[in-house]
């Protein structure tokens, strides 16, 4: 009688708790309810008027994609990395390349996008290869994008409201979890802006306008030394990109070839081909004119202030973070390279004493990876005329030429995979457990 009175005490208990529960969860939906919908309807309304103003849109949206690009049929090339990639690099030129090269289809996907940082893309290198994972199989090549100023200590203290957000929405939910035994202030903010707010962060709304109010205020002094050619050169900029944009959403009006990753795109950004010849005219004047040797400076100076970019003072831990992203890929890759792209040295060129730890940062990344660096730094093919500022490379000339030569470049390396024509070679597959190769 005892131990039944006992179990009916103990389920009644059960019973009231998990009603209590259920009445707290209820009363926490009521009142944050509406404050959460309030939140993602202003940051959804910035977002499609300004585009990415919280820089997460691109990150987002790759993060949704990657079952389709890991179940993507045939050999597949992944090449990851930061803007210089997500604007550098097309996915058509390349494949076209490789295409005519290898005389089989190739699909390669552009995975780079601005406002990263090495622990952000190890977190991302991770979801990618669970992804693969899940679908078992393995890319056939991977192209790994190192560009040294992205490794320097005043690059990892740039920005630190980026961080939660980017953690929160590409951390996995075991990850998450495990936050909250190791610090649960820290769980619930990661979980409100991974489940409750798209992403984006109160520090990155409030950072970003402090980040746009204090730009603004620094610009009043710049304005105030400028003469009325520089502001009428700014003014022409602007109101050109404007209209660019403008042209592009009319012409591209499903994928608007913005920088939200799209499958329909591969993740590549816009082409000069994609263009009417009156847009194509209207591209290239602008990209002249961001071609002065004003804008090109100040462009310059905002490399130095984030980046350190030519004095090169490297973080042993974003070195080390490299280096892991490296070792992710291998998992899930038949093959791994790691590329440098190139440089617009005729604006920024680093010191001696920069290019010498450069070349110690090198040498080690190499030596712990056991992957060679296909280095296009300095190479001769590329000149001011293919940039459009001090470090992207241009659309009209820069994008496509790069993306021909890495086909070029890396023909051999995707023979060795699939071999020519497409056929397999032997202990080659495109299936998880398959050998992978380091470069």
């Amino acid at each position: 009688m005892t131990s039944s009175t006992s179990s009916s005490e103990h389920g009644s208990v059960s019973l009231s708790n998990g009603r209590a529960g259920l009445l707290i969860i209820l009363m926490a939906l009521l009142v944050l309810g509406p404050a959460v919908l309030f939140v993602r309807g202003f940051t959804g309304f910035a977002e499609k008027s300004g585009g990415d103003v919280f820089g997460i849109q691109r990150i987002r949206s790759v993060h949704a994609e990657m079952d389709y690009m890991a179940q993507r049929p045939g050999p597949t090339v992944l090449v990851f990395g930061s803007s210089l990639t997500n604007e550098g690099f097309s996915p058509r030129h390349f494949d076209r390349q490789a295409e005519a090269l290898l005389g089989t289809d190739i699909t390669s996907f552009n995975i780079g996008m601005g406002n990263m940082k090495p622990s952000y893309q190890l977190l991302l290198a991770k979801r990618l290869r669970e992804a693969h994972e899940r679908a078992g199989r393995k890319a056939a090549l991977s192209v790994i994008e190192l560009t040294p100023f992205l490794l320097t200590a005043k690059r990892n203290a740039f920005r630190p409201f980026m961080t939660e957000q980017v953690t929160a929405v590409l951390m996995s939910r075991e990850e998450l979890m495990q936050e909250l035994w190791n610090d649960p202030e820290r769980f619930a903010r990661l979980f409100t802006i991974k489940y409750l707010r798209d992403g984006i962060s109160a520090e990155a709304i409030t950072g970003g306008l402090r980040f746009l109010i204090g730009s603004a205020q620094s610009q009043v002094p710049l304005i105030a030394s400028l003469g009325e050619d520089q502001i009428a050169l700014i003014t022409e900029q602007r109101r050109l990109q404007g209209e660019l944009n403008r042209q592009i959403g009319q012409q591209h009006p499903d994928t608007r070839k913005s920088i939200v990753w799209n499958p329909a795109t591969q993740g590549g950004l816009i082409d000069m081909e994609d263009l009417s010849a009156d847009t194509q005219g209207l591209a290239s004047q602008l990209i002249r004119m961001m071609r002065d040797q004003r804008t090109l400076q100040r462009d310059a100076r905002d490399r130095e202030e984030c980046c350190d970019i030519r004095n090169l003072v490297f973080d042993a831990s974003m070195v080390d973070e490299f280096v892991a992203i490296v070792e992710e890929f291998k998992q899930f890759s038949e093959r791994v390279e790691i590329v440098l792209l190139p440089t617009n040295h005729t604006v920024i060129a680093p010191t001696p004493e920069a290019l010498a730890r450069q070349q110690q940062v090198l040498q080690q990344i190499s030596a712990r990876t056991g992957v060679p660096l296909l280095d296009y730094q300095q190479h001769p093919q590329f000149a001011a005329d293919d940039f459009y500022d001090a470090t992207h490379l241009s659309l009209d000339s820069g994008k496509p030429r790069f993306s021909a030569l890495l086909a070029r470049d890396l023909a051999d390396e995707l023979v060795s995979v699939i071999g020519p024509n497409g056929k397999t070679v032997a202990g080659k597959t495109a299936v998880m457990g398959a050998e992978s190769g380091g470069g």
